[in-house]
């Protein structure tokens, strides 16, 4: 199955069941893929097209998932950067994968900071926050905000392509021995991932999976959090790694299955709740 299929599938097999919770926020799966035709739309009219790279800046969001699954719904390639690096280097990966659309959270771009990193003749869309929402902050001049961006699309979101060993999405390595570098990734390959995750972790429906790695590496995006959705589980993503946060979610959502590195393990097991 394409990787642009899953979240739809899923909506049609089990369309009020839960499929991913961020914050206050949950999505059934019928939500998620109304989410995903909502930025596909939207993608569609700012004009991205295959092989368009679409680049986002922003920790671990609901919107942020639903964008990946719309980039393969268009043929366009998915590009999440590192947001614990600073202006300089978002702007030396950006320049090299030359986005059509930069989305990011306003605390990257405000007015210090968006000209540093914001891409010539890219479009850019700065995700809504709290201040946001409630007017308390201006948004960077050239800027379109995530809500308006969203409310502008119009009609049906284009009909799912169904080439598969296109690119979908474009990672970059950490760097530790040089400049970070660009890694393409197909939906054929994400596919292959999710069935060998599948297989590896015995993955069923059942399962409510915890993601707490970011989703700018394949770590936290393929081990489990693509392989899950692909599978019908239940995702819980945090914004970012907190060891109490992550006992909350273990202990109240029963989770079954997530994927701690070596330095979140040392944290929760150093934590009096261990």
């Amino acid at each position: 199955m394409d990787l642009a299929d899953w979240i739809a599938a899923q909506a049609g097999r089990t369309p009020a069941k839960p499929a991913l919770c961020c914050g206050a926020r949950s999505f059934s799966y019928a939500e998620l893929a109304e989410h995903v035709d909502s930025i596909t739309a939207a993608l569609a009219g700012a004009g991205a097209a295959p092989g368009d790279r679409v680049a986002w800046l922003g920790v671990n969001s609901a919107a942020m998932v639903a964008t990946l699954f719309a980039c393969a719904r268009l043929g366009a390639i998915f590009t999440p950067l590192n947001w614990r690096l600073a202006p300089p280097e978002h702007h030396a990966m950006l320049r090299e994968c030359e986005p059509s659309l930069l989305c990011a959270e306003r605390n990257f771009v405000d007015a210090g900071l968006a000209a540093a990193v914001q891409p010539l003749g890219t479009r850019c869309v700065v995700l809504d926050d709290a201040d946001a929402a409630a007017g308390n902050a201006a948004t960077p001049p050239g800027w379109t905000p995530w809500r308006d961006f969203l409310a502008a699309a119009r009609g049906t979101p284009p009909a799912v392509r169904s080439d598969a060993s296109a690119p979908v999405l474009l990672c970059f390595t950490s760097g530790s021995t040089g400049r970070p570098k660009g890694v393409l990734l197909s939906g054929a390959a994400l596919a292959a991932n999710a069935d060998a995750s599948v297989d590896m972790h015995g993955l069923t429906a059942d399962d409510r999976i915890l993601t707490t790695l970011p989703l700018f590496h394949v770590g936290g995006l393929n081990i489990l959090t693509t392989p899950a959705l692909r599978a019908g589980c239940s995702v819980t993503l945090h914004a970012r790694f907190d060891a109490d946060a992550t006992f909350d979610a273990i202990e109240q959502q029963r989770i079954t299955l997530t994927v701690l590195v070596p330095a979140q393990l040392e944290a929760m097991i150093a934590h009096p709740r261990w």
